[in-house]
Parts: structure tokens; C-alpha cells; sequence
């Protein structure tokens, strides 16, 4: 093969790795939030105790929400799902389990128990500790416990209180609008 030959076969190899790696970018992902075209909200939580350093049993929570708003409104809106893990390691609760929520409909509104914005929803729940799962339960219109604003900070500093030695609890929550 030629010198020119060479070069024009790796050309047209480039260009065609090349194009389909455009093809392959150019493509929208079909993620939650209907592909950018509604609002959607992104939460997750994580609560970790190290046991005895922090006076607790050891274990934690783990979880992520989202929560669409087809009106693209971010106080209100329809549909969303999540996931949240928890385990322990000594008193009341030895194991892990494992919850599923389906999200029906959903606003924010001021919680008193907690003195500030919460998610309230209407879900469906699905429990599984120990391979055993319990549910559906059917939840209407109650507060999720979730802060309804952006904030990347541990959540006992919200209320004032210092969080406890061997322990961690923070939640992130973010919009992103439809585009």
C-alpha cells in the first residue's frame, strides 16, 4: 500500500471514529426531569454514626428524591420517585433495609414541627428489611421531613445545635429548571 493509500485509509478511519463519537454526544440523555423538558428537583441524605465514638449503636441513612414539576414551577408539581438505605449495627434496629417511594404529587410548604419549608407529598412506599418486604403503603399529603432549599451544610447546624461527635447528617437539594 502506498504512502497516499495509508494516509487517506486512516483519514477516513479518524472521521468516521470521529463522527460517531459525535453522534454518540450529540444524543440527549433521558434523564429524570423528562430530558431538561420540566423542572425537577434533585435531593439527596446521608446520616452516618460511628457507633461508640458518638454514644450511638453504628449504622446510618442514606437516600436521593426527585421531584418533577411538569409546570416547570419549582414549589409545586407532579410525579418523582426515590430510594433510601439504612442500617444498624446493635440496639433496636440490627440489619439493613431498603425503601422505595413513588412520588404522586408534591408542594412545598412551612412545616411547624420542623420551623422551615419542607417537601409535602403524596406516595407510595414499598419496605424491605431482611428480604422481607412490606407495602405498598399508601402516604397522603404529609411532610417528607425534607428541607425545601438549596444548602450543602450539616443539617443540625440549621437549628443551631452542633452535630454530635462521630456523627454526620447533611442534605443537599437542588432545582434545575426545564430548558
Amino acid at each position: 500500500m502506498t504512502l497516499k493509500r495509508r494516509v487517506l485509509t486512516v483519514t477516513a478511519a479518524v472521521a468516521t471514529a470521529i463522527g460517531g463519537m459525535t453522534l454518540l454526544t450529540d444524543t440527549a440523555a433521558h434523564a429524570y426531569g423528562g430530558a431538561g423538558s420540566m423542572g425537577v428537583y434533585q435531593v439527596g441524605l446521608s446520616f452516618n454514626d460511628n457507633g461508640p465514638t458518638s454514644g450511638g449503636s453504628g449504622g446510618g441513612f442514606w437516600g436521593w428524591w426527585e421531584f418533577d414539576s411538569p409546570q416547570n414551577n419549582p414549589a409545586v408539581g407532579t410525579g418523582g420517585d426515590g430510594q433510601a438505605e439504612g442500617c444498624g449495627h446493635g440496639g433496636g434496629f440490627n440489619g439493613a433495609g431498603h425503601s422505595v417511594y413513588d412520588i404522586s404529587d408534591w408542594y412545598i410548604q412551612y412545616d411547624p414541627q420542623m420551623g422551615i419549608p419542607t417537601f409535602w407529598a403524596s406516595w407510595t412506599e414499598v419496605d424491605t428489611f431482611r428480604g422481607q418486604s412490606t407495602g405498598p403503603y399508601q402516604v397522603i399529603d404529609e411532610s417528607t421531613g425534607i428541607p425545601a432549599f438549596s444548602m450543602h451544610r450539616p443539617l443540625l447546624q440549621l437549628f443551631g445545635v452542633p452535630t454530635p461527635p462521630g456523627q454526620s447528617i447533611n442534605v443537599q437539594v437542588s432545582w434545575k429548571p426545564a430548558h
